[in-house]
């Protein structure tokens, strides 16, 4: 049997080596999906390292430490307690570090210490700038901006002593005899995870570190020490392959004791990475599992088209009297052979990028191979008369038309499950999409007979010779329909992969653009809001290119005048036009401030009722210059005229943001005043004072209350309720918290949707009208400028240059970049992938039908005398006229999808439109590469 088998498989070469070709390729698409699991993981985890913060890469264990009686330090915490952060892949660097100060100083401030630090390899470390490295007892070494900042060059000598801090008099004071050290080097960091925490702990109580090695630390006489193990990732530290034991290690430090204060920050990334994984594997499975059906699909179509090809040798060996179990193997393992080969072929070859792609590459040959066989003894099962005259057994019929009537029973089912279950990734519901594609492909195919003969009844009633011949065959033959099955299949699932890639990109494209705001933003070091605003606006004076920004909480205060050129804006945001809301949110110029000048502030004052109250009077200043604001007591306030005035640095000016009164928070007494000569006579009071104009002045009554803004007066200058723009209605009272505690009075001018940077919860404001209306000091620390697309280098460079600190740049670009490389978009990405795969196992069956197909009819007909141009062109018309059908029903059946549950899978916003330029060209290729397919042909 086995020699007859192989002389089988020599005597149809052709088949067999198509039939292992797709077999490898099937098997090979089926494995597409660990390998390229595999890739996106390591690619997950190595964006997500790259992008994670300094603190949840790194690892700390602190203590401080006393010195013993002898004065030596107590050694437990550096034995011990680098146990505490022995993760794997993970390098330990202690560092100790005592708080000095000049020896000559009998006190100092904060910002007069310095650090004596020993870091252990500091010299393997940092570049030598000047001079040397630590080498002998004594030695210091020092970054060029710490020598800058204290005064020190190469070769001074230092003179320091340990310091302890007096809460007396908010000072350090000497703790301990002096030491000598002498400046051999000054350095400069190479940026290195070495660095880790510790050091940056320590840059946080003082700015000034002095290097020195062991022996160096131990001579100086003090009595605690700050003793700090970092731990930073080795190369490849933090990757899929260690991500187990890094959560066993993980779960083990949380519960292990020792002394000293652990701060480990890996936790959160390792739950980053975990949902950015989630989130690349959920969409695979729509994929995935409809590549898989349909690879087994077009095997077993081939193996069943070789079967039913060679029906007659079989009724010529049933004839003769073979035993039933020999012509079983002889139909089972012709094409067994082959398909077994193939698929071993392709999984290997699949293994090479992920190990599990063998076991998926194997399974799918092994289930094809049963399958197969199933189908070749079933085609050679037939009674003999039909073997011999080649016909189809009927009792397929009502088998075939259940096994229709079950998919779409179950595609139903699935669709329902997706909606109503809430899980997206087990049960039925990843083969949602593939049930409906293929339920539209069956009836379809069920139709395409009718269909078929029809359109060849019509062309012989015509005179089309070709044309009917064409129609005909794909009406008598269940090929035909089998073959319209699968390349429907394959059209609409490149169609609906496509759909998806295109939609998650644009809601990616779309998520970018919220979450940065602008073409470009730079992020500033603290700098007051006034000063943001006047640079800015000194840089770019035809307001076309920089926007001065303060993010704060859910609050977005943006230069109004500047917003239309510079944010980038969705026309589904709101309703109005972005020029329309900027001018809503800036109505009017903010009027000039109400200014004070000079080394005192002085204020002319009458009490005229305060109900036996003496509240405290406060100033809130803040200075034109762009320094930081401040208040100034000006005393309690008393009945009759008196002139309160206080100390004030306002000599180059100050605004008045606000007088306070302190009134008790409970309702009941009233102050009435008059203020003489003020600055403005325009003045905000809260909503239940009043404000009217004196002779020479005016006057205010005020009424206590627990409302947040009862007794501050604010220099108006601006609208009286200011405009903002917000994605829910203002708060009740009306009130709005900015900068500080004191609310802001505001309207909504428009409801959005969405707002730039603040997504869909937050509040648009203007910085100018926020800003004279704060009291606090006007110091943010979250400062930005946003720049437009078209902006110029020179504009960033002009920012810089009047003083503006920029610590951090984002651009559109690089956010959309790396949403491109979020979990959710690789996970599409496989589907575009997955689609490609179909569409050439699609291609492939076609082939594998063309050399397969028997052609015993068309040879009758040219011997009965119908022309040769005529028999050779009726298969390529009857491929052609299957793929247009494939690929018009194919459109139809991933738009099925689409709506119904594609615009649901993650990553996709279910609101977006798709567009139609990408599907086009994806279903124009894979027209191209399916009619290409068609049109070959075997030579006979």
């Amino acid at each position: 049997m086995i020699a007859l088998t192989l002389a089988m498989l020599r005597a149809r070469w052709r088949q067999a080596v198509a039939l292992f070709l797709l077999a490898a390729l099937a098997s090979a698409g089926v494995a597409l999906a660990p390998v390229y699991l595999a890739r996106a993981d390591e690619g997950v985890v190595a964006d997500e390292v790259a992008g994670a913060r300094p603190e949840e890469r790194t690892m700390l264990v602190a203590a401080t430490v006393e010195s013993n009686n002898a004065g030596a330090m107590d050694g437990r915490f550096e034995r011990d307690g680098a146990r505490l952060l022995d993760a794997p892949g993970y390098t330990r660097v202690f560092s100790a570090s005592f708080v000095a100060q000049p020896a000559d100083q009998p006190a100092v401030f904060l910002d007069g210490t310095r650090q004596v630090t020993y870091r252990h390899d500091v010299c393997e470390h940092v570049t030598v700038l000047a001079g040397r490295c630590l080498m002998s007892l004594g030695d210091a070494v020092l970054t060029e901006e710490t020598a800058r900042r204290i005064g020190v060059r190469l070769g001074d000598p230092l003179s320091l002593t340990a310091s302890s801090y007096t809460s007396a008099t908010n000072q350090f004071i000497p703790a301990g005899p002096p030491g000598f050290l002498t400046v051999v080097g000054i350095v400069r960091p190479v940026a290195s995870p070495y660095w880790g925490r510790g050091a940056a702990a320590s840059d946080e109580s003082s700015n000034d570190l002095i290097y020195v090695d062991r022996r160096t630390l131990d001579g100086f006489s003090r009595r605690s020490e700050l003793q700090i193990f970092d731990a930073y990732p080795q190369p490849g530290a933090i990757r899929v392959a260690t991500l187990p034991r890094l959560r066993a290690w993980l779960a083990q430090a949380d519960t292990t004791g020792g002394d000293g204060q652990a701060s480990i920050g890996l936790g959160p990334l390792l739950d980053r990475i975990d949902a950015a994984r989630a989130a690349a594997r959920e969409p695979v499975p729509f994929a995935a599992v409809p590549v898989a059906v349909l690879a087994c699909a077009v095997l077993v179509f081939a193996v069943a088209t070789g079967a039913r090809a060679s029906r007659f040798e079989h009724g010529i060996v049933a004839l003769r009297g073979t035993r039933r179990g020999a012509r079983w193997w002889l139909a089972a393992a012709e094409p067994a052979l082959p398909v077994l080969a193939g698929g071993l072929t392709g999984s290997l070859v699949a293994a090479a990028g992920a190990p599990a792609a063998l076991e998926y590459g194997t399974a799918l040959a092994a289930a094809v191979v049963l399958a197969g066989t199933v189908a070749a003894v079933r085609s050679i099962s037939a009674p003999l008369g039909d073997l011999l005259r080649r016909v189809d057994r009927r009792a397929a019929r009502w088998r075939s038309a259940t096994f229709d009537v079950l998919v779409v029973l179950l595609a139903v089912v699935a669709v329902v499950h997706f909606h109503t279950s809430g899980d997206s990734v087990y049960g039925v519901a990843p083969l949602a999409p593939a049930l409906l594609i293929l339920a539209v492909a069956l009836l379809a195919a069920r139709a395409m007979p009718v269909v078929a003969a029809r359109a060849g009844a019509a062309a012989l009633y015509r005179g089309r010779p070709m044309t009917a011949l064409a129609a005909l065959r794909l009406a008598r033959q269940p090929s035909g329909r089998r073959l319209l099955t699968v390349l429907v299949v394959a059209v609409a699932l490149l169609g609906f992969a496509t759909t998806g890639v295109a939609v998650a990109a644009a809601t990616q494209d779309a998520r970018a653009d919220t979450a940065v705001g602008a073409s470009r933003v730079l992020s500033l070091a603290p700098v007051t809001r006034q000063r943001l605003l006047t640079i800015t606006r000194s840089a770019d004076p035809d307001a076309r290119y920089a926007m001065a920004v303060v993010p704060f909480k859910d609050l977005l205060a943006v230069d109004a005048t500047r917003l239309s050129t510079v944010a980038v804006w969705h026309p589904s945001y709101a309703a109005e036009t972005l020029p329309d809301l900027a001018r809503a949110l800036h109505p009017i110029p903010a009027a000039p401030p109400a200014a004070v000048r000079g080394d005192t502030v002085a204020f002319d004052i009458t009490g005229s009722r305060l109900d036996g109250l003496t509240p405290d009077l406060v100033a809130r200043l803040a200075p034109l210059d762009g320094a930081p604001g401040f208040e100034v007591r000006l005393g309690e306030l008393q009945p009759g005229r008196h002139t309160y005035s206080a100390a004030a640095a306002c000599t180059a000016g100050c605004r008045l943001a606000g007088l306070q009164v302190a009134l008790p928070g409970t309702a009941g007494p009233t102050v009435t005043l008059t203020l003489h000569a003020p600055p403005t006579r325009d003045w905000r009071t809260p909503p239940d004072a009043t404000v009217i104009a004196a002779p020479d002045g005016v006057t205010f009554t005020l009424r206590a209350a627990a409302r947040r803004d009862a007794g501050l007066l604010r220099p108006a200058g601006v609208p009286d309720r200011v405009p903002v723009v917000s994605t829910a209605p203002p708060p009740p009272d009306g009130l709005l918290d900015t900068f500080d505690a004191a609310p802001v009075p505001v309207t909504a001018v428009a409801t959005a949707h969405t707002l730039p940077r603040l997504g869909a919860h937050g509040t648009l404001i203007d910085l100018e009208y926020a800003d004279r209306l704060a009291g606090d000091s006007g110091l943010v620390e979250t400062a930005e400028v946003w720049l437009a697309p078209d902006a110029p280098q020179s504009i960033a460079d002009e920012l810089t240059a009047a003083g503006l600190t920029v610590i951090g740049e984002r651009t559109l670009a690089g956010e959309r970049a790396r949403l491109g490389r979020s979990g959710g978009a690789l996970g599409m990405r496989f589907s575009l992938l997955a689609g490609i795969a179909a569409v050439v196992l699609g291609a492939t069956g076609l082939l594998v039908t063309s050399l397969g197909a028997s052609r015993a009819d068309l040879v009758a007909l040219r011997r009965q005398g119908v022309a040769a141009r005529v028999t050779r062109r009726v298969e390529p018309v009857a491929a052609l006229a299957l793929v247009a059908a494939a690929l018009a029903t194919g459109t139809v059946a991933a738009a099925v999808a689409w709506f119904a549950i594609g615009r649901y899978l993650p990553a996709v916003d279910p609101e977006a439109v798709p567009p139609l330029a990408p599907v086009l060209l994806a279903l124009g290729a894979a027209a191209a590469v399916l009619g290409a397919s068609a049109l070959v042909r075997p030579r006979s």
